[in-house]
């Protein structure tokens, strides 16, 4: 259970675009995974899951579902290069070849309307599995046409599947289909481009509790044997509200599929695959995981991850001879990259030759440059990063200056420098004046640097550095001095909430057992400090009515106060009636949606004594150690009003705190209320 807590606490993402938002949680790298951020997201947002039930009839109702009888009637007599009945109304024969001295046919099919919902994966691998040929087929749709397309796409005979701007139904018409675990492998080039695979709730109920060991084996790696182009572009997925579905109980079965499936001793090994592109796609921050935990390629050659809404490069593309020992090109462009660092010196930490590697890091959010960081890439003779058309920044600095005399400087025609001459040529983005302007094109006075920098960039740093300490300082102990200006200057610092202040009988009501009354009345009445002498203290020994139950008592004493002090200590916790004022005390917050409760810790008490509610509101809550250094200072400033004249009318519900509580700590006190004890109140005695 705690490793789905965090699972989920892990994969929260706070994205302003709900599109935004879909499309990072749908790229999660496995299929349960996937699923689980879909769903997650979808609850985030306060989806209702009955909301598409209509839509899924008319979605799949022109979907083809041929039984085993049907189909086995249907192939029998195929002919080489023929395809199901009707079929030819929107599928053309575009030519043939030979593929491995069998006849080869290429198909082209255009689903529209009228035909949305006619080509059928599975109906059209049983038709031609007797075809003693093999097909391509190019697949393209209107916009909203759809087509059935199981997950994995498995089929004997079929060597090349392009499909382009169709939505796909059936993904999981496979994953308890074993029959296409006797198909051998034979898809080579496989095309998905801006297709939405679209998922009914009810369809995944069926197989959410799916393990990977039951899965067939096909349909894991898919045609990981023959696989040499993969290129899947700007697919996401459709969830299709049919059916309900417990949130929690989802949340927990798919996670313990995703940890199933990632301890998996089973590895995907794509003999052949040369080519794999993932691009237009916002990717999980777990995508690269995906590709490398379970999953190994050989002969890969270039990888295309663009347009994917990166914000960092991965330690594994970093170290990609370990995960893909050919690689020679990575795309990486069009994403949102602001930093690039790569090792040195990669020679001789492997053991075997490093290949090289390209990586093209083009249209990202890289703005700084420096001759670090040239130098760096210069002198790492395994790699090459291409940073051209990023938004550099060029406003005179240091760092700026170094760079232009070493663009300069640099003789680009030696064998150090010659593979990075575009350096030279990088184009300024800011400041305005400069935009568009080539790095080998500016001077000193085209970006305001004649002036001497030193002098001032020392200044400035020292001004600079005592700030932050005194920031620092500041924000550490920002309550202390708020309550210190206000208790011994009078004066109220800037941004203190506004409050609504009602006059009430009592300052405070004290709480505390009977064993702690020398010590209260010391501090509250005989002895009571001359800064909290003008306030009035509420307390049971002189201020219960006689003849009123002591509930009763208690409610009256709270609700004329306009505060609660608990003196918490191993009595209080020990006493009935004071954990009843407690209760009391924290419903008037609620009520009145303000800090109404202020604890004074007595002695140390084990967290694991404390119960569960009090624990909470020691958190939400003023809350005062009895030995503090300015003890009194903070019992005053919490127990005065410190917002502008404002009264609220009887009846009116104060609000003054409200932008003061944050969201968490209102969620903590409905919750402490859901929970605390009920009181039995016929059962107290009166007085």
């Amino acid at each position: 259970m705690h490793l789905v807590r965090l699972y989920l606490e892990q994969n929260r993402v706070h994205i302003l675009s709900r599109e935004k938002q879909i499309m990072d949680f749908i790229s999660l790298f496995v299929f349960p995974m996937t699923l689980l951020g879909v769903f997650q997201m979808v609850s985030s947002m306060g989806l209702q899951p009955n909301i598409s039930t209509e839509l899924s009839t008319v979605m799949y109702e022109n979907v083809t579902h041929m039984s085993t009888e049907k189909l086995n009637k249907t192939i029998t007599g195929v002919l080489p290069g023929s395809l199901p009945p009707a079929w030819e109304e929107f599928c053309s024969l575009q030519g043939k070849d030979s593929y491995h001295q069998q006849p080869y046919y290429h198909y082209s099919c255009y689903i529209d309307q009228t035909s949305t919902g006619k080509w059928n994966f599975s109906q059209l691998r049983t038709y031609i599995s007797t075809s003693n040929a093999s097909y391509s087929f190019n697949v393209q749709c209107q916009t909203g046409a759809k087509i059935s397309l199981p997950y994995q796409n498995k089929a004997s005979n079929i060597i090349k599947l392009t499909v382009y701007n169709c939505v796909t139904v059936d993904y999981f018409l496979d994953f308890k289909n074993h029959e296409i675990d006797s198909m051998p492998d034979a898809m080579e080039e496989l095309r998905l481009i801006n297709v939405q695979k679209q998922i009914r709730v009810s369809d995944f109920k069926v197989n959410l509790n799916l393990k990977t060991d039951t899965l067939p084996g096909n349909l894991i790696c898919g045609d990981e044997e023959t696989l040499k182009i993969v290129i899947k572009r700007n697919c996401s997925f459709i969830i299709d509200f049919d059916a309900p579905i417990d949130l929690n109980l989802f949340g927990i079965i798919a996670t313990g599929n995703i940890l199933d499936s990632r301890r998996s001793s089973h590895k995907c090994v794509f003999k052949q695959l040369q080519t794999l592109e993932i691009s237009v796609e916002t990717k999980s921050r777990y995508y690269v995981n995906d590709l490398t935990e379970q999953r190994l390629y050989p002969e890969l050659k270039i990888l295309n991850v663009s347009y994917s809404d990166i914000y960092y490069i991965p330690e594994q593309f970093k170290n990609w001879w370990i995960y893909f020992e050919t690689l020679e090109y990575i795309d990486m462009s069009h994403n949102r990259i602001q930093d690039i660092l790569f090792p040195v010196n990669l020679e001789g930490i492997w053991g075997k030759p490093i290949p090289s590697l390209t990586y093209d890091i083009t249209h990202n959010e890289i703005s700084k440059v420096s001759v670090r960081m040239f130098e760096r890439l210069v002198s790492n003779k395994k790699i090459f990063v291409n940073i051209s058309d990023n938004p550099f920044n060029c406003t005179c600095s240091n760092e700026m200056t170094e760079v232009l005399k070493f663009i300069r400087e640099t003789d680009w025609s030696s064998e150090r420098y010659q593979r990075y001459q575009y350096l030279r040529d990088l184009r300024c983005h800011i400041p305005q004046r400069v935009n568009g302007r080539r790095l080998r094109e500016l001077t000193n006075n085209d970006i305001n640097c004649e002036f001497e920098l030193m002098p001032i960039t020392l200044a400035l740093s020292v001004l600079s550095f005592l700030l932050i300490i005194i920031m620092i300082v500041i924000l550490k102990y920002r309550r202390e001095i708020r309550i210190l200006f206000f208790t011994r200057f009078n004066v109220v610092l800037p941004c203190q909430p506004e409050e609504l202040y009602e006059e009430k009988e009592f300052d405070a009501f004290i709480s505390y057992s009977n064993e702690d009354q020398k010590w209260v009345l010391d501090l509250f009445e005989d002895n009571k400090p001359e800064r909290i002498a003008h306030l009035k203290f509420c307390m049971h020994q002189k201020d219960f009515v006689p003849g009123k139950t002591i509930f009763e008592n208690i409610v009256k004493c709270v609700e004329n106060s306009n505060h609660t002090i608990i003196i918490l200590s191993q009595n209080f916790l020990n006493s009935n009636f004071c954990m009843w004022e407690f209760q009391e005390a924290f419903q008037q917050s609620i009520v009145e949606r303000k800090r109404h409760l202020i604890i004074i810790l007595l002695e140390d008490i084990p967290e694991r004594e404390v119960p569960n509610d009090l624990k909470r509101c020691m958190k939400t809550f003023t809350y005062i150690k009895k030995d503090d250094n300015i003890f009194i200072d903070r019992l005053l400033f919490s127990l005065s009003y410190k917002g502008k004249a404002k009264v609220a009318k009887v009846g009116h519900v104060n609000t003054g705190y409200v932008e003061d509580l944050p969201q968490e700590e209102m969620n903590d006190m409905v919750r402490i209320n859901n929970d605390k004890n009920k009181i039995q109140r016929n059962n107290i005695q009166v007085i």
